[in-house]
């Protein structure tokens, strides 16, 4: 196999690097990673050469370093080294060495804004990652494998090299005089990925299929046919304002979109237990419940909503922005539901006159008047009886004018502030 002609096929055929787009190439300095940088620059693709030092085998790590900054120097290659002390992030986070180290490099890898990462991963890698993924327990999505491209929060990865077979990697390496690292722990078989590559994957050729890798990338990719199929389906759902998994939808495509959910919040690897468990927690619609995903993270489920809570975690401080036009007449709030954004309404210009209107966070304690009540009501009670979950209740916005709540967004604005009349001199405010 060509393996500079089968990175390049990869590229086009799958629109990997649109013009224009910033390449950094993840380097490790092992034989994969460095097949990929050096394809890329006989290619005459710009890269940045990025490294990230685990610093888990000491000074074999160290070298690792050297070695990769020497291979950006000799082709001229801008290069990006970090250290992680992925050890303790994993003692601190309750995650493996192997999931604390991802986590490490999805980090990194963030920093690069703007542009996609190229990543070293290769064919015996799917094959790998579908047997293991199939004996913990896997649905369509999941015995796919690693697609071509990824999106995972604000990182864009890419995988040029995933139909090419590791054997062919090392061949074009070694044919052209090119060096590679070797990691020791590579051969360490505690790790379960290496006694799949070194001696489970092996003997299954041996005793069922001497082409097993063929046969299961081939399988591989009408899975994926059928799972981007499944996705187009399960994206044509209204979940803006359901939830990420609608009642009304098949189980199926509810799994599917929350664990989609998932992920996008930062979960690495949301399993099928997890999935059902969580869907359980919001089918059953009241009260708060909470489910543990790890020592860092953990999905709080309150009136049916869940949200996901990084453990110690401050929560950011909202940013609204109101604006006011002045005009005639009465513009409704949109009444789509409490907090909900964009909203607009309108208020006499005459009530308000000089004063300021302005807009802040609930606050304990918090009362209005709504237009069309019989009186004065906490937001508190608003709040229960919209069943507004409590974690989201500190965001919510709140309109004030004169020291009065005037606006709930979303919900009602209050009595004694509205506009007189068809013709009424009226405040138009918008906020988003």
């Amino acid at each position: 196999m060509q393996v500079v002609e089968a990175i390049q096929s990869a590229i086009s055929r799958n629109g990997l690097i649109p013009a224009g787009v910033k390449v950094v190439a993840g380097v490790s300095g092992g034989a994969d990673s460095v097949a990929l940088a050096r394809a890329l620059h006989q290619l005459k693709i710009p890269i940045t050469i990025a490294h990230l030092n685990h610093q888990l085998r000491g000074a074999a790590s160290d070298d690792d370093e050297i070695f990769v900054c020497n291979l950006a120097k000799e082709l001229g290659l801008p290069v990006i080294v970090k250290r992680s002390d992925v050890r303790t992030l994993a003692a601190d986070s309750g995650l493996s060495i192997e999931m604390a180290a991802r986590r490490a490099r999805h980090a990194f890898f963030s920093e690069f804004e703007k542009g996609v990462i190229a990543l070293g991963h290769h064919a015996d890698d799917q094959v790998e990652t579908f047997l293991l993924r199939l004996t913990r327990g896997a649905g369509t999505e999941g015995l796919c494998g690693m697609p071509f491209f990824q999106r995972i929060g604000p990182l864009q990865l890419i995988r040029p090299m995933l139909g090419i077979p590791g054997a062919a990697i090392i061949e074009w390496l070694s044919a052209s005089g090119f060096a590679w690292r070797e990691d020791a722990s590579n051969s360490d078989e505690s790790f379960l990925r290496n006694r799949v590559r070194h001696t489970i994957l092996p003997l299954l050729e041996k005793e069922l299929n001497p082409n097993l890798r063929k046969t299961l990338l081939r399988t591989m990719d009408i899975l994926r046919e059928e799972n981007s199929w499944m996705d187009a389906v399960a994206d044509q759902a209204d979940v803006a304002e359901q939830g990420p998994a609608p009642s009304a939808l098949p189980l199926a495509a509810r799994r599917r979109l929350l664990r989609k959910w998932l992920f996008d919040q930062g979960v690495d690897d949301p399993g099928f237990q997890a999935v059902d468990k969580i869907l359980a927690l919001i089918d059953r619609g009241t009260g708060t419940a909470v489910f543990e995903i790890s020592a860092r993270q953990r999905v709080l489920v309150e009136y049916g909503i869940p949200r996901l809570e990084e453990k110690g975690e401050a929560p950011d401080n909202p940013v609204f922005r109101l604006t006011i036009e002045q005009g005639t007449g009465w513009k409704r709030d949109s009444g789509r539901g409490v907090g909900m954004l964009p909203a607009e309404a309108s208020f006499s210009a005459k009530r308000v006159g000089e004063a300021p209107i302005e807009v802040r966070t609930w606050r304990p304690g918090d009362r209005m008047t709504p237009l069309g009540t019989g009186g004065s009501r906490k937001l508190q009670d608003i709040f229960t009886d919209e069943k507004i979950p409590k974690a989201q209740r500190s965001d919510i916005p709140v309109v004030v004018c004169r020291g009065e709540i005037i606006w709930l967004p979303g919900y009602r604005t209050a009595k004694g502030w509205e506009v007189d009349g068809e013709n009424g001199s009226a405040l138009h405010v918008h906020l988003e």
